[in-house]
């Protein structure tokens, strides 16, 4: 069976991210980029046996699948003269824009809408790819980056986006944890390893255990008396967890 063809119109971080993952995971498809951004296709093009269209009438011609990563504010210019085949699959990675204001477009009208957000994890095969609605070729061609959620409802894509985000925000906390160990005298190497693994074995631990939530987890290592029970209150105390929830909800308000 034919493998679906690909092509990206929008050349930036998350068609790098997007042909990064699919070839480290052994996936060589054709894939057919648009030229805009040059450097950035070309260098695609070089590392990942990608070809470069002369024009984005051409990505769409040349390809099953087409990949939509511009900009909102980009999407009008971009769409204005093109022409896709009918029912054609377009998978648009643009944020904040419904399938419903997607259709709006003359050129989309006839094509296959699927909706989806790519995080840089895609290039290790990592993170969490929500879907909507369910399609097994967008599946399929979204598997090698991740994690494909197929998610209830259109309206849980405002909450995937600060999913999303979270993913940006974990490098941040990690580093100020990092920088701290240091600032206790650690070496760069022993603390960056030390805080990592901290967190990544005790999501290891409770995905070993899919009966019991991570607050059950974590209750029954912070008991009274105990370092931890003192520090999560201290976090607690500084609204240190709300101040996380206040972020997610800022995405979604």
């Amino acid at each position: 069976m034919k493998t679906a063809s690909l092509g990206i119109l929008g050349v930036g971080h998350l068609a790098s991210y997007t042909v990064t993952g699919l070839r480290k995971s052994g996936d060589q498809r054709p894939i057919t980029l648009s030229p805009r951004n040059a450097e950035t296709a070309q260098k695609l093009a070089k590392s990942f046996q990608c070809n470069v269209a002369e024009n984005n009438q051409a990505v769409v011609n040349n390809s099953d699948i087409v990949l939509l990563s511009v900009r909102p504010g980009q999407l009008e210019s971009l769409l204005t003269d093109l022409k896709f085949k009918p029912e054609q699959l377009v998978i648009s990675t643009i944020a904040g824009v419904t399938l419903q204001q997607l259709k709006q477009y003359p050129a989309l009208k006839e094509t296959t809408l699927i909706r989806t957000l790519i995080s840089a994890s895609a290039e290790v095969g990592a993170g969490a790819i929500p879907l909507y609605p369910a399609n097994q070729t967008a599946q399929n061609l979204l598997s090698s980056g991740g994690n494909v959620v197929v998610l209830e409802s259109e309206a849980l894509f405002d909450v995937a986006l600060a999913h999303g985000c979270l993913h940006g925000w974990s490098y941040f906390l990690i580093q100020e944890l990092i920088d701290w160990s240091i600032h206790q005298g650690m070496n760069p190497e022993t603390a960056r390893s030390m805080v990592v693994h901290s967190i990544s074995s005790a999501i290891e631990l409770a995905e070993s255990r899919p009966g019991q939530s991570y607050g059950d987890i974590g209750k029954a290592i912070a008991t009274p008396g105990t370092f931890t029970l003192r520090g999560i209150n201290q976090i607690k105390a500084n609204h240190g967890l709300q101040a996380w929830r206040d972020a997610m909800d800022s995405i979604c308000q």
